[in-house]
């Protein structure tokens, strides 16, 4: 993830945090008193010293071989001894990818009083980093939860949220994933994919259905691969309750060019025809056609039965267009004009569309609102007016699915059946 730190960036940091406190002899005394005096004991100064000197000439193994010297020596070690043993020798570990040495060395030097308080966190969060990387999520958890608080470090959130979702802990991973993507929006910065997907598969664990669909979007609209955008179509057909949302949940799927199951193409030419318009019912199945989506036999032989029956219809409807435009325009409520509409954008007549549906908006009087804006949106989409197809979809306003659909459309440039 382009959020997290990586091991050598880990140890970057940690090399910082060894090299900014010396242990020479030091009469300032400690912060906190019980670290005692703050110096090396002399008979371990000789030793300690070509500890560190080893570690600015980047000796890993001569900086653990010395430090293993200077604990040797028969003496009553300080605090300030110990911690400076555990420290040096958990860094050499770190840097020889010693993994679960340097966070056993490291964590002893955290827990010492003669830790500074000024460098626990960052302390914490290395050790958590450290931690995570040798798959202790445990400790991870630990060391996480002491440099994580809401809205603070991104950085630490991820490990953690991630640590307690490979440990099972969903709602844990829901809880502190959710944060740090609420942190980072807020922020102006998107999360990255990898991080939506953990708070997506953490809500759909615990069966967070609104979770999982905001997810889906979130993806969708940040990085809309063709997989997402399959997911978020089922999802919304699972949500649908009606013929209406139906077919303009199939509409979006044919829009951003992610209709692929034969069933769907069939569904939406059904759908379309008995809500009176064949011309979307033809141009959908010729599409399936030439796509070659229709492979098996019965799936061939229906959506062919089907598609003669919409090219009849269709004959038919636009032989009337003429009458039914005058009868719209006569009538004092727009519900005529908004399926004449409809009709106009079934057959390509992207124009005629805008008119028929704004003369029967401003009229009032439909009984789908929603859907007129809706469509009036998808119009204006395929007349490249992304600015008047923005304002129809911020009119839909009532359905929630529908409103979803309008949201969803506003980031798909692609255009519709009929096109």
């Amino acid at each position: 993830m382009s959020e997290r730190l990586n091991l050598g960036t880990a140890i970057a940091v940690l090399g910082l945090l060894a090299g900014n406190a010396a242990f020479a002899q030091d009469p300032a005394p400690p912060l906190n008193p019980a670290c005692g005096t703050a110096k090396i004991s002399k008979k371990l100064d000789k030793a300690m010293a070509a500890a560190q000197k080893a570690r600015e000439t980047r000796d890993w193994n001569e900086m653990l071989t010395k430090v293993g010297e200077a604990e040797a020596i028969p003496v009553e070690k300080t605090e300030f001894d110990k911690f400076w043993i555990a420290e040096l020798r958990g860094f050499a570990q770190a840097n020889l990818k010693q993994v679960s040495e340097a966070v056993i060395n490291l964590g002893t030097a955290f827990n010492s009083p003669c830790m500074p308080e000024a460098e626990k966190p960052a302390r914490a969060k290395l050790l958590m980093q450290l931690a995570y990387q040798d798959k202790n999520y445990d400790k991870a958890i630990e060391y996480g939860n002491l440099a994580w608080k809401p809205g603070g470090d991104t950085d630490v959130g991820i490990y953690l949220g991630n640590a307690y979702y490979v440990k099972d802990a969903y709602e844990d991973s829901r809880r502190v994933i959710g944060d740090v993507v609420k942190t980072l929006e807020a922020g102006g910065k998107t999360p990255d994919e990898q991080t939506y997907r953990i708070l997506q598969s953490a809500c759909l664990a615990l069966k967070d259905d609104a979770c999982v669909a905001d997810l889906i979007e979130k993806l969708v609209v940040n990085y809309p691969k063709p997989l997402y955008w399959e997911h978020l179509v089922d999802s919304l057909l699972r949500a649908s309750r009606n013929d209406k949302d139906l077919l303009n949940v199939l509409r979006l799927a044919y829009g951003a060019g992610v209709m692929k199951d034969p069933t769907h193409y069939i569904e939406m030419a059904q759908l379309a025809m008995s809500q009176g318009l064949p011309g979307e019912a033809e141009a959908s199945l010729n599409k399936g056609f030439q796509g070659g989506v229709f492979t098996a036999a019965r799936e061939k032989d229906h959506a062919t039965r089907l598609l003669a029956d919409a090219k009849q219809a269709a004959a038919l409807d636009k032989s009337t267009l003429d009458k039914q435009d005058a009868s719209a325009r006569a009538k004092p409520a727009g519900d005529a004009d908004a399926k004449l509409g409809a009709a106009y954008l079934s057959y390509g007549d992207n124009a005629k569309a805008i008119e028929a549906l704004t003369r029967g908006i401003g009229k009032g009087g439909i009984k789908n609102p929603d859907e007129a804006g809706l469509l009036l949106g998808i119009a204006h989409l395929r007349s490249n007016n992304k600015d008047e197809a923005a304002k129809a979809f911020a009119t839909v306003t009532r359905d929630p699915i529908m409103v979803r659909i309008a949201r969803l459309w506003q980031i798909n440039t692609g255009a519709g059946p009929g096109a």
